[in-house]
């Protein structure tokens, strides 16, 4: 709540400097959204992109909170395949891409962005192994979900269901 308060009292400042006032409303955005105030949070990054609408971590982090609330997936789409094209092979972008189409129920399409994301660096990266192993469970490879799911748990998930899962599919 405080960092809303300052960059609220700072974005006045950032006068006619648009990236600069980009970068404030993309960082409310952030805020709002860890402070659950998602329409806030939607209104700060959609300002972002109008005065930036290529700044990549924008259009991937606005695409993905979108898939994790299962809300405006075809803007998240969109934006997570722009963030796609002007950044190429990054791991958490591809991640974001094939979450959406999780969230889609296109568990194909998923598998093949996240094994993208997992083939260009994000075998370190315990969301995206998670990701990885929803994906295979729902394709019915419960074993390969398993063993993506345990990776993830190794790799520090914080996720609480993780054990749940886990235990519940072997």
């Amino acid at each position: 709540q405080q960092g809303v308060r300052t960059l609220k009292r700072g974005l006045p400042m950032t006068g006619d400097n648009n990236l600069l006032k980009s970068q404030f409303y993309s960082s409310l955005g952030d805020a709002y959204n860890s402070l659950s105030k998602f329409s806030a949070s939607d209104s700060a990054y959609e300002k972002a992109l109008s005065l930036n609408p290529d700044d990549v971590y924008v259009l991937n982090n606005y695409a993905y909170y979108l898939s994790l609330r299962n809300v405006k997936l075809d803007r998240a789409a969109e934006m997570s395949r722009k963030s796609n094209l002007l950044s190429p092979n990054n791991s958490s972008f591809l991640d974001t891409c094939g979450w959406i189409l999780f969230q889609q129920g296109k568990y194909s399409d998923a598998k093949d962005w996240i094994v993208r994301a997992i083939n260009n660096g994000g075998t370190k990266s315990e969301t995206i192994l998670e990701h990885l192993g929803d994906v295979y469970y729902k394709l019915g490879n419960v074993d390969e979900a398993v063993k993506y799911w345990q990776q993830a748990k190794e790799n520090g998930s914080k996720n609480q269901l993780i054990d749940k899962k886990i235990s519940d599919r072997k």
